[in-house]
């Protein structure tokens, strides 16, 4: 025994936690721990992000519109001009190297103008959408039929842009293989 004044202490010591304890502690812990995983905090982007996150929105909405309305051939210039920089740099293997004179941009019009007419089709679903200071990445699911097998099955879509001043600078994408061509769109005429 320790004397600290009148008071009188005892050592303290340790008693083994029963069984029921562990189990109610880690019970608890593991609802800490489900509960913040499955909770993540909310991502807040600056008003910058915000804005080019909207810039790509807005981007795939006139194109998905144009699609809707068997427009594209005709919108595309206007379309490309108010969302596209004009030193766009395309590095999406299936939309890097396409023919033509001009710009990345100006081949890109192109490519839309010359394709044949596609029966309507539903726009994609975004699965999600997110920006880090000029980068956006936006995931999208599109039914599409597969050029080999006719079947229609679900493709999902990976984007990313790099924004400047406003404007669609740069674009990379992941796009799965599509028939026998490989990866690919299946808007891309076959190469000779």
């Amino acid at each position: 025994m320790i004397t600290v004044g009148r008071t009188i202490m005892r050592p303290l010591r340790w008693v083994a936690p029963s069984k029921q304890t562990l189990k109610r502690v880690g019970l608890g812990l593991s609802a800490v721990v489900l509960f913040a995983t499955a909770c993540p905090v909310q991502a807040h982007n600056t008003p910058q992000e915000a804005a080019n996150k909207q810039v790509v929105l807005d981007f795939y909405a006139a194109l998905n519109a144009a699609d809707a309305s068997g427009t594209t051939a005709q919108r595309i210039a206007d379309i490309a001009t108010k969302y596209i920089d004009p030193d766009y740099v395309q590095h999406g293997a299936a939309f890097a190297n396409l023919p033509g004179p001009g710009s990345a941009r100006d081949r890109l019009i192109s490519m839309f103008q010359h394709m044949p007419p596609m029966p309507p089709r539903p726009a994609p679903r975004t699965l999600a959408i997110m920006a880090q200071a000029d980068l956006v990445t936006l995931v999208t699911i599109r039914d599409m039929p597969d050029p080999a097998t006719g079947t229609v099955k679900p493709m999902v879509i990976f984007n990313l842009f790099r924004l400047n001043k406003g404007h669609l600078a740069e674009h990379w994408d992941s796009l799965p293989p599509m028939g026998p061509g490989g990866p690919g769109s299946p808007l891309l005429p076959a190469s000779k």
